[in-house]
């Protein structure tokens, strides 16, 4: 096993450049780093140093091994702190990933409001594709997974699964903005911001809809996420169909939002690793996603 004493003389020594700097940073003798950095490319049969002068020269497999032994220090210091805080009686972070449009709204409200009611305690918001998550969560690096809808796995519970109604969104001078609701036949030739239908299930879902319609609407631009879209509307580019998460953020912004007349919707699923008890934290959490998905549930 690597000596944790050699490594942070190799770390020390490609800081400083010397051996002497290094001992003196580590408060031992230079003998004492040359032999930790002997004793070091002995166990990894590497060489990592040569000399010109009195400078220690790193090679290339130094270099490449610096950033490795970065984050193990890194990670110790994590460790380190995480004790600090145990010792206080402190919790540690309590680590969420999820999708881009639920980390960038509702958990940013979630967020907010948790951490208000808990100055001392600590949250990791963390934004990625569902492809990304779901591996992410079996790992046990994430205690929640906020996804696209997916079933539960060996690795992976499904905590709850929720469909919340589509929006319409437009500029405030649109004619659509009369409307209670805007249905299908109402974006009929109408500039339209669409969605990349291979990589969404908002976009599966409106191209096949659109597929049936006998005027469909001229869709000006294909993006990923909606709040792309919604900054095309408000632009001018055309109108939207969105989750009502990013409905919210256009109206905050002056736009108007209708409900969309259509079956479909939104679907969410909180999803946690198999095999964990859940901590009084991540249930505290849990249940505030829940109390704020409320108002969205009943549009």
């Amino acid at each position: 096993m690597l000596s944790q004493r050699s490594l942070e003389a190799f770390k020390t020594v490609m800081v400083t450049g010397s051996a002497s700097a290094a001992a003196q940073e580590l408060s031992i003798s230079q003998p004492a780093v040359s032999r930790l950095l002997k004793t070091l490319e002995d166990k990894l049969d590497l060489v990592l140093f040569t000399r010109a002068g009195n400078r220690l020269v790193p090679t290339e497999a130094a270099s490449m091994l610096a950033d490795e032994v970065e984050h193990a220090f890194v990670g110790l210091s994590m460790i380190e702190a995480s004790a600090r805080r145990i010792k206080r009686g402190e919790h540690g972070a309590v680590k969420l990933v999820a999708m881009p449009v639920i980390s960038s709204t509702i958990l940013t409200d979630l967020a907010a409001q948790w951490c208000s009611a808990r100055p001392g305690a600590e949250l990791e918001l963390n934004s990625m594709r569902t492809t990304s998550i779901i591996p992410m969560v079996a790992r046990r690096q994430a205690a929640l997974g906020f996804v696209s809808p997916r079933r539960a796995t060996p690795e992976v519970a499904v905590l709850t699964h929720d469909y919340f109604p589509y929006q319409c969104i437009m500029r405030a001078d649109d004619p659509l903005a009369a409307r209670e609701v805007v249905g299908l036949a109402d974006l009929a030739g109408r500039d339209f911001i669409g969605y990349t239908s291979a990589s969404t299930t908002t976009g599966r879902i409106l191209d096949r809809l659109i597929a049936q319609m006998a005027t469909p609407p001229r869709v000006r631009v294909r993006v990923h996420l909606s709040t792309v879209a919604q900054g095309l509307v408000m632009r001018g580019v055309g109108i939207a169909i969105v989750d009502p998460f990013i409905a919210r953020e256009h109206v905050e912004r002056g736009g108007v939002c209708r409900p969309a007349d259509i079956e479909d919707g939104f679907g969410v699923s909180v999803i946690s690793p198999v095999g964990v008890p859940m901590t009084a934290e991540v249930a505290n959490v849990f249940d505030l996603y829940r109390e704020l998905c409320r108002p969205y549930l009943k549009q």
